[in-house]
């Protein structure tokens, strides 16, 4: 029986062939199911620090502005 080391798996095609499969489910496919939800919530959290900053920005008119 030959025994597997490092260099024997680098030189096996197959190996290589398993290696960019597993890649590819990972990456490719696991990545296309998570990404919309992820955008979906990267985008909600910037417009919601858009929206607390543009109450800042109201704030600090407001308190700058002379009483009537």
């Amino acid at each position: 029986m030959e025994h597997e080391t490092f260099w024997t798996l680098l030189r096996d095609a197959a190996h290589w062939q398993f290696e960019l499969f597993l890649i590819f489910i990972f990456d490719v496919v696991i990545g296309l199911l998570i990404w919309p939800p992820l955008k979906r919530w990267f985008k909600h959290h910037q417009e919601d620090d858009d929206k607390l900053h543009e109450l800042e920005e109201r704030v600090k008119k407001l308190e700058n502005k002379p009483l009537e």
